[in-house]
C-alpha cells in the first residue's frame, strides 16, 4: 500500500479502522493543488513548526546526559542536579508524574457527544477499548518503561453558546477561545497553578479538544500543537506555553478516541513529526508510518526515546560483537553504532537498532524482528537544533532501513514486514540498503547471523574501528584479472611488513606477506589471488587489507572481489 506524503502535524493511520482517521487521499491532495489552496495549507503546516523538535529539546537532553553522567560518578539526583542546572527552556517533564489538563470546548451549533468523564477515562484513566491506545496516560506509561505517568483534570465541557463559525480563523481567534474557556473555569476556583510542572512560571502543556468537523488537513480545525502567543495573559499567575489542538472526534459526532492526543502530546514532550511534509523538497518519504510521530502507528522509536531520556543505548564504536536485544516494547534496550561513536552522545550521524515485536505499544505494527534507523543528529552552527529533519532537508534527520531493499518508503510508500531484519537477513557495507555514512564513507557496519525469538533477538555486529584507518594516496592493491589484487609496491616499503587479508566481520582470511626486514621496496610485489589460508576462493564481497610495518601505522584497506 503506498503512502501519501503530508503537511501538517495530522494524526490518523491505515489499519486501524477503530480509530478512522484517515489520512487525506491523493485526490483530496490533487484537489487541493487544483482549488490553489495547497501552498497556504503548506505554509500553514511549516509554520505550526512540528516537524522540528521543540525549541530547547537539545538543551534538555544534554541536562539529562550531564545528570546521569553526575549520577553514575555515585551522586544522588539531587546532588547532580546542584551540578547541572536546568536549561532555560524545559517544557513539559518527560518523567515523573506531571499534570496536565484538557480543555473540552463545544458550540451551539455542535454539541458534544461524549460525556466529560468518558473522555477524562481514555485521556487519564483506565481507558475503554483500543488497545494500546486505551489512554494517553497508559499509552506514555508504558512507552516510558514507567518513568512518566501524566495526571491532571479535565476540565469540561464549556459551551461557548455561540456558533462555531463565530470563531476567527486565527492565531489570535484561537487563542480568544481558549482565554474565555480558562477564564470560566477559573471563575469556578479550579487551581491552575499545579500544571507549572517545573517552576518556571508557565503552564507547561495542555490539550483543546473541540467539537465539530475539521475543515481539512493543515488548516485551522485540524489537528496540531502550537505555543500561547500571547504572553500578558495569565491564569493565576501563570502563562500559557505549548498546548494541542485537536477533535472530539473525527468524523464528528463520533465516539471520543486518545490516538490524536497520543500524537499531539509527544510533540508537548519536544518530538517533531517523521513524515514528510512535503515531498516535491528534498527526498520523499518519513519513516513509512511505522512510529507514533509518523502515523500514529506503534510506539516511539529508539532515537526519541533517547531524546526523551527514556533509554540509553548500548554504544559501539568499532570491533566485532554479538549483541542481545529484548523487546523494546517492554525493556529500554537499543545499540547506537558508528566508528568513533562515543557513549552517551547522539548529535552525530549513526544507526540505532532496537528489537521490535507485535506486543505492547506495537501490538498494531505489521512484524516483529529488528529495526534498523539511520540517524542524522548534527547540530546546525548554534548548536541549539538539528540541521536536518525529515521535510525539508536533503536528507533525512530519521530513516528506516528497509530489510527487503524495496526502498518502499522512498517511493512514499508504508512501510510492512518485509522491513523488519530477521534470520538469513543481514544488513551490511554491501546490502541494499547499505550501512555507509550518507556521503558514502564506509563504515564498516554489519548486522548478521540475527536469531533468538521476538523476546530476545541475537546478532552478531560489526563496526570498523576508524582509529586504526589510514587513508593513503593510492590503492594498497590494485585489481587485476581474474578477482585478484597486486599490492602496489611504491607504496610500501620492507622492513618486517605483514599483510593480512580479513573479512569487514574482523574474521582473518589469509595472511598474504609476513616479510623480512629491509629497506627497499617489497619486490616482488606480494599479490592476493583471492583465496583464503584453505585455497578455496573466498565469496564475493568487501575485504580488509591490514598492513603493519615500520611507517604504516595499521593501515586498513578495503578490496572489493566480484
Amino acid at each position: 500500500m503506498k503512502k501519501l506524503s503530508l503537511l501538517g502535524a495530522v494524526l490518523f493511520w491505515i489499519s486501524v479502522p477503530a480509530f478512522g482517521m484517515q489520512r487525506p487521499s491523493m485526490e483530496q491532495i490533487e484537489a487541493y493543488r487544483k482549488d490553489g489552496t495547497f501552498a497556504k495549507r503548506a505554509a500553514f503546516a511549516r509554520g505550526i513548526g512540528n516537524n522540528k523538535f521543540s525549541p530547547g529539546a537539545v538543551a534538555r537532553l544534554r541536562h539529562n546526559l550531564r545528570i546521569r553522567s553526575l549520577m553514575q560518578r555515585g551522586l544522588t539526583r539531587e546532588q547532580a542536579a546542584v551540578m547541572a542546572p536546568p536549561p532555560a527552556w524545559r517544557g513539559m517533564p518527560t518523567s515523573g508524574t506531571p499534570k496536565i489538563f484538557a480543555l473540552l470546548i463545544d458550540f451551539s451549533d455542535y454539541v458534544h457527544t461524549n460525556s466529560s468523564t468518558a473522555v477524562n477515562t481514555q485521556i487519564l484513566g483506565a481507558g475503554s477499548g483500543g488497545y494500546p491506545y486505551e489512554s494517553l496516560t497508559n499509552f506514555y506509561s508504558r512507552s516510558s518503561y514507567g518513568l512518566l505517568t501524566i495526571q491532571g483534570a479535565t476540565l469540561g465541557w464549556y459551551n461557548t453558546g455561540a456558533l462555531r463559525s463565530a470563531i476567527p480563523q486565527t492565531d489570535a481567534g484561537r487563542e480568544a477561545l481558549i482565554k474565555q474557556a480558562l477564564d470560566y473555569f477559573n471563575g469556578l476556583g479550579h487551581d491552575f497553578t499545579q500544571y507549572d510542572n517545573n517552576g518556571d512560571g508557565a503552564v507547561d502543556y495542555f490539550a483543546v479538544i473541540w467539537t465539530g468537523p475539521d475543515n481539512g488537513w493543515a488548516n485551522f480545525w485540524w489537528g496540531y500543537q502550537t505555543s500561547f502567543g500571547d504572553g500578558s495573559y495569565l491564569v493565576d499567575g501563570k502563562k500559557l506555553a505549548s498546548y494541542s489542538w485537536q477533535w472530539e472526534s473525527n468524523p464528528a459526532g463520533g465516539a471520543f478516541n486518545p490516538l490524536t492526543l497520543i500524537h499531539e502530546t509527544g510533540h508537548g514532550l519536544g518530538l517533531p513529526d517523521y513524515y514528510d511534509y512535503d515531498d516535491a523538497v528534498g527526498p520523499k518519504g518519513g519513516v513509512g508510518g511505522l512510529d507514533m510521530m509518523d502515523s500514529t502507528w506503534g510506539d516511539h522509536n529508539a532515537f526519541s526515546k533517547f531524546m526523551l531520556d527514556w533509554l540509553s543505548p548500548v554504544n559501539s564504536s568499532g570491533g566485532s560483537l554479538a549483541g542481545t536485544l529484548r523487546p523494546s516494547d517492554a525493556y529500554p534496550d537499543a545499540v547506537k553504532m558508528m566508528p568513533d561513536a562515543v557513549a552517551g552522545e547522539i548529535f552525530n550521524e549513526l544507526y540505532m537498532v532496537q528489537n521490535r515485536r507485535q506486543s505492547g505499544n506495537d501490538q498494531n505494527l505489521p512484524g516483529s524482528g529488528l529495526l534498523v534507523w539511520h540517524v542524522d543528529a548534527r547540530l546546525n552552527g548554534s548548536g541549539q537544533d538539528f540541521v536536518y529533519d525529515n521535510s525539508y532537508a536533503d536528507h533525512k534527520l530519521l530513516r528506516l532501513m528497509e530489510a527487503d531493499g524495496l526502498e518502499e518508503i522512498a517511493a512514499n510508500g508504508s512501510a510492512d514486514a518485509g522491513d523488519y531484519y530477521t534470520a538469513a537477513k543481514t544488513f551490511s557495507p554491501t546490502t541494499v540498503p547499505n550501512s555507509s555514512k550518507y556521503d558514502g564513507t564506509y563504515t564498516g557496519i554489519t548486522i548478521s547471523n540475527i536469531g533468538g525469538t521476538s523476546d530476545s533477538r541475537t546478532f552478531d555486529y560489526y563496526v570498523l574501528n576508524s582509529n586504526k584507518l589510514v587513508m593513503v594516496t593510492d590503492n594498497l592493491f590494485r585489481p587485476l584479472k581474474g578477482g585478484k589484487c597486486k599490492l602496489d609496491v611504491t607504496v610500501l616499503r620492507a622492513g618486517n611488513v605483514t599483510i593480512k587479508i580479513y573479512t569487514v566481520n574482523g574474521g582473518l582470511v589469509r595472511t598474504v606477506y609476513d616479510g623480512p626486514a629491509g629497506a627497499g621496496p617489497l619486490i616482488p610485489a606480494p599479490a592476493w589471488d583471492g583465496r583464503n589460508d584453505s585455497g578455496a576462493v573466498v565469496a564475493s564481497g568487501l575485504y580488509l587489507v591490514h598492513v603493519t610495518g615500520p611507517g604504516v601505522n595499521k593501515t586498513e584497506k578495503l578490496v572489493l572481489i566480484k
